[in-house]
Parts: C-alpha cells; structure tokens; sequence
C-alpha cells in the first residue's frame, strides 16, 4: 500500500473534528432528538461522554498516530480483497454523513431563514465550495481549522456571558422532575449516533503526530462542556418556548445582545455555516480517500468532483421531514456509526491478534 501524503499535528486534527462535532450541538433541539425538555439531556451528555471513550479505543489501537497505516491498509494486510470492500462501507458512511449534514443544512434553511433563493442554489454552492475545500486536501482543511475554531470558541462565550444576564433560573428544574427519561435516553442515542468523527479517526490518526490520548481527552471533553452549555443557555433563556424550535441555540442567539450590540444570532449564522464547510469538506475528503485506495486512482480531485455531483442530485429529493426521520432517522445512523466506529475496527484487532498468534506458533 502507499505511504501516508499528509502529516498534521494531533492538534489540527482535534480543531477539525472539534468543529464536524459543534454542527451537532448548535443544531441540537428537543424536536430533533424526539423528546420534550431538553434539560434533561445534561444527564445523556455525562452518559455519551463516557460512552464515547469506550467507542473510541478501538480506533486508537489499531490506527495509531506517526504510524504508515490507516484501517483501509491494515484490513487490506489481513484480509486482502475483503480489506477493500470495507474502503467501501466507509466510503459509503462518509457520503453518508455529508448528505445528513446537508439535510440539516436544508432544514434550518427552510425552518429559520426562509431565504428568497431556492434551496437548491444554497446547497449547490455549499457542495461546490466544499468540492474545492475537499481538494486542498487535509492539510489545508487542518489549517483553515483551526482559525475557524478560534472564532467558533469566542462566540460561544460571547454568547454564554450575554444570554447569562437573561437566564431565569427557575426554568433550570430538578433533572427527571417530570420523569422524562425518554429524553435522557433519545438524547444519548442521538449523540452517539452523531459520533461521526470516530470512523473519520480511523483514516486521520495515522496522518497525525502527537499526543493521541491527550487529545482524544481534549476533544471530547470540550465538545461535552460546550454541549452542556448550550443546553443550560437555552433553557435558561428560552423555557417551554425551546420545545417547539427545530434549532433553539437560534433562537437563543438571536435574542442575545450586548450594550448597543442586538442580533448576534447573524453571529451565530456565520460560524455555523463555516462549520457546515468544514464538515462537509473533511467528509468528501475522506470519501474519495476510500474510492481512491479501493480502485486505485491517482487523481483524488475527479474523485471529489464525481461525489460533489452525487450530492447535488440527492439533494434535490431531500425532504425538510427526513433530517429527523426515516434514511437519517437516530436509529439508522447510529447502527451505521457504530458498525464503522466500533464493530469492524475490534474485528479487526481480533484478526491482527489471532493471526500474531499464529505466527508465534
């Protein structure tokens, strides 16, 4: 197999899945998740959390950082042929997430903005921009990164110190005070089956340097302490009202102000949609990597244009009721998530070590 192209610290690559990750939070709502009060889902955050240490173990030793192979390699190594068609199912997953993100992209558009130009424009330019992202490839997504998160991190506490001066506490009820553990538990399947970033480690930690525990530890703990604020905001502020909001961290943003500054939610629209780039370009990426090592092509970028193109026209049949809902339900995204980020990657750890045994012997 070839040797790795791209070298990025653990750090940019943290920045990059911290940001695929903060789509989720700032798109988090009661009517997303199937529940009612999202309050409750401080106790799904504390459960996801360390669920997703468990999740992740398996992709951390089999692909390690500094080392030449990723998952595709190594499962070509032990099971040759076999090894590329699981290139595939990853490949699959990858363009899989890119066309949820863009049904939520739709979804917020249609639900919040209600823009005069057609969804259909919006998205196509979204994918073009992210064709182009996708082909600078995984260093330049690495450094465009980590200035976005920058930004990503001041407006989140520009946000928390000017919603704070607003919050009635007496919205902040006991946890489970109207025995919602529906919510809790809904609230913990959809944010691991959000875990997208888990399957994406298997093809990055290998392109990486660096500390992997240290930053494995840092990136889940930031997105949870960000999850979890964004919950306490928007109860705070906005009670019952958030129950009936497809994106209530909206509604929370647009009536946060700070002296003469009002509508910080155009704030809020900026970042999530650099958000929404990044995340749909590392996701096209990794993608075409899949392609590329399956059928061996050289040329990455035709790869991308083909998959920008897959996404156009799926998008055109997206409806605004999918992105909760049927091919994007909780359901079937966490069986896909957990199939690429926990089953095949202990499988193969379990061949590695039989056939070591063997070998021994």
């Amino acid at each position: 197999m070839e040797q790795k192209r791209y070298i990025i610290s653990i750090k940019q690559l943290i920045c990059m899945l911290l940001i695929s990750r903060i789509v989720v939070c700032v798109t988090f709502g009661s009517r997303l998740i199937g529940g009612n009060s999202i309050w409750d889902c401080i106790i799904s955050c504390i459960v996801a959390f360390l669920l997703t240490f468990l999740l992740v173990i398996p992709v951390c030793n089999l692909c390690k950082t500094g080392t030449q192979d990723d998952i595709f390699d190594i499962s070509y190594n032990l099971l040759g042929f076999v090894g590329r068609l699981i290139a595939l199912i990853y490949a699959a997953y990858f363009i899989f997430v890119c066309a949820h993100t863009l049904a939520v992209f739709k979804s917020f558009i249609e639900n919040v903005m209600n823009p005069p130009v057609s969804f259909l424009l919006l998205s196509t330019s979204m994918i073009f921009f992210a064709c182009y992202g996708a082909a600078k490839g995984i260093e330049g997504l690495a450094r465009a990164s980590a200035i976005i998160l920058f930004f990503i991190i001041v407006a989140f506490l520009v946000l928390g110190i000017s919603l704070f001066k607003i919050i009635d506490f007496t919205e902040l009820k006991p946890f489970f005070y109207e025995n919602q553990n529906h919510t809790t538990i809904q609230g913990i399947l959809f944010l691991i089956s959000r875990s997208s970033c888990i399957p994406a480690m298997a093809v990055l930690l290998p392109k990486s340097k660096g500390n992997i525990v240290k930053g494995v530890f840092t990136w889940n703990v930031v997105f949870y302490v960000l999850m979890a604020g964004m919950i306490f905001f928007v109860t705070g502020t906005l009670g019952e009202f958030a129950t009936t909001r497809f994106f209530p961290a909206y509604n929370a943003a647009s009536i946060a102000k700070i002296g003469n500054l009002e509508n910080l939610d155009a704030l809020y629209l900026g970042l999530w949609a650099a958000s929404i780039f990044v995340k749909i370009s590392l996701f096209m990426n990794l993608s075409s990597e899949c392609i590329r090592k399956t059928f061996g092509r050289k040329n990455n970028k035709i790869i991308i244009i083909c998959l920008g193109v897959f996404l156009v026209f799926t998008n055109k049949f997206i409806k605004i009721s999918n992105v909760a809902s049927g091919i994007f339900s909780t359901n079937v995204l966490l069986i896909f998530t957990i199939i690429t980020a926990f089953v095949i990657p202990i499988l193969l750890l379990i061949i590695k070590k039989f056939k070591k045994s063997i070998l021994k012997n």
